[in-house]
């Protein structure tokens, strides 16, 4: 066994391991660098007493580095004893990175938009072998080939499949924790606009530290949703419409608490979209709901139904949600397309009411008598309500026989050229009752000048559905709203008469 030996310290290799034997008190001094924290980090801990024993405990380490818990300090050394106890690998995590950065760049490039916190929780999920840090993420992220990112954006925006939009990146700027100050002031200096978006931060953090203070702002955004306008929450509440207007406001971020606090779901999906035209502008908000529930899982405010749109659509869903293991929709090709590039092998079956909607306008334009218009009509039918399978087949195949060309080729393309898709009879009735809430809500209103409004009328739409149902949600901020009370505590009755009596005297009068 073969030892270096000093007058106080004794090193011995055995199985492959070095043994360090020190004997008299110690004292040295290494500079003050990232790196040296490290290897003293995890050295502290190797040394043991005689009794073999650890000398210091994980909680005495971190006290010493000012780390807030001891599992600061065990994490580093986990990182150390998966690196095979190498220091050099460990201090230069070269082997993490050699591993790992392909992996991330394909990631990253798959999906350019993405947030990088949500990059972040995507890949520990789907790679759990890789332990890393958010911030040992972002490391990592940061040794990306800026080429590569600056091709792929223009290949997007080129294409037309993503808008430029830099006030969303720089948002994402400011809401990263790990911006310092002189950053933070710099880009607000710049674009004065994001200034707002500065504020409505600190307002969620008051909000996630004291939501008490904040009932009557979810009061009005709950009110909204249920029809009432700012003149009628102006009376009720005993105060101004420009008051309700700031407090409706106030909560912007509910959405994004809503979406969090979502802990389960049942696997089956249903969307569809709803128009809307702001200021003067055609747009569309596309959702995704529960088939089971009804429960609205997320929803987007966008300006076309193209196919990239609902691919960016569904990759957003899929990284808060995962894959679902069905998908019912109406025949649009741009939403199949985007299935198909997204959720490759999931079960995508069609609407039979929307299918059927169709047909009928095909057979109500033709000109046939109206005996044999009512027989296509009857088979029509059949398609979708026999009760047997070969029933119904045998229905399409009837009227694809009988019908004129343009009912005979869409039976023949868009119904028998898409049966499996037809097979189990489903509807996305689910996703159409959201829209109809939806167009109670928006369609309502007189002149909608942004999107910022409609997407709050979204959100407090959202907040109304979340409070009445709760069954996707764990223990969450939602726990804590008391609609009662808050109705109690805030409404102004006697506001209320008042009005109601001063109506009916006009009436009279």
């Amino acid at each position: 066994m073969p030892q270096t030996q000093g007058d106080s310290l004794v090193v011995e290799k055995k199985d492959g391991m070095l043994s360090v034997s020190i004997n008299n008190p110690i004292k040295f001094s290494v500079k003050d660098t990232k790196n040296n924290q490290k290897m003293l980090l995890v050295l502290l801990r190797l040394f043991k007493k005689e009794n073999g024993k650890e000398l210091v405990t994980f909680k005495k380490i971190s006290a010493l580095f000012g780390l807030k818990s001891r599992q600061d300090s065990n994490n580093f050394y986990r990182e150390f004893q998966q690196h095979d106890g190498d220091f050099k690998d460990y201090l230069e995590r070269k082997k993490d990175f050699r591993d790992a950065l392909p992996l991330i760049e394909k990631q990253i490039l798959q999906n350019p938009l993405l947030k990088i916190n949500e990059h972040y929780k995507d890949f520990i999920e789907t790679h759990p072998k890789f332990k890393m840090s958010y911030t040992c993420f972002r490391d990592y992220f940061s040794q990306i080939d800026a080429l590569k990112l600056k091709n792929k954006y223009d290949q997007l925006t080129t294409e037309d499949k993503i808008k430029p939009d830099t006030e969303r990146f720089l948002k994402e700027i400011l809401e990263d924790e790990t911006t310092g100050k002189s950053s933070r002031k710099k880009i607000l200096k710049t674009f004065p606009k994001l200034e707002q978006k500065e504020k409505d931060i600190k307002v969620e953090r008051r909000f996630q530290e004291d939501m008490n203070t904040f009932g009557i702002y979810l009061l009005v955004m709950i009110l909204t949703a249920f029809g009432l306008n700012y003149q009628i929450l102006s009376i009720m509440l005993g105060v101004s419409k420009s008051t309700i207007h700031n407090k409706f406001h106030t909560l912007s971020f509910v959405g994004r608490a809503i979406l969090s606090s979502i802990n389960s779901w049942s696997g089956e999906i249903a969307t569809d979209e709803k128009w809307v035209k702001i200021n003067g502008k055609w747009h569309y908000v596309i959702s995704i709901v529960d088939n089971k529930t009804g429960f609205p899982l997320y929803f987007q405010l966008v300006s076309d139904l193209k196919k990239p749109t609902w691919e960016l659509f569904f990759n957003r869903f899929y990284k808060l949600y995962g894959k679902p293991r069905l998908i019912i929709s109406d025949g649009s090709s741009a939403i199949a397309g985007a299935i198909k590039s997204v959720f490759p092998g999931v079960n995508h079956q069609l609407c039979k009411f929307h299918k059927l909607k169709n047909l009928m306008k095909k057979i109500y334009s033709c000109r046939c008598s109206y005996k044999k218009q009512q027989q296509m009509i009857a088979l029509a039918k059949g398609i979708f309500d026999n009760m047997t399978y070969f029933g119904r087949k045998r229905a399409a195949q009837k009227l694809m026989e009988i019908s004129p060309e343009e009912v005979s080729k869409y039976v023949e393309k868009s119904i028998l050229g898409k049966w499996n898709q037809l097979t189990k009879r489903l509807t996305s009735n689910s996703a159409e009752r959201w829209n109809r809430k939806i167009e109670k809500v928006i369609l309502g209103r007189y002149g909608l000048k942004s999107e910022q409004y409609v997407i709050q009328l979204m959100n407090s739409l959202w907040l109304k559905e979340a409070v009445l149902d709760k069954r996707h949600f764990a223990e969450c901020f939602l726990d804590n709203i008391k609609l009662g009370q808050l109705c109690q505590d805030n409404l102004k009755m006697c506001n209320v008469v008042d009005s109601i009596k001063h109506k009916l005297l006009e009436k009279v009068a």
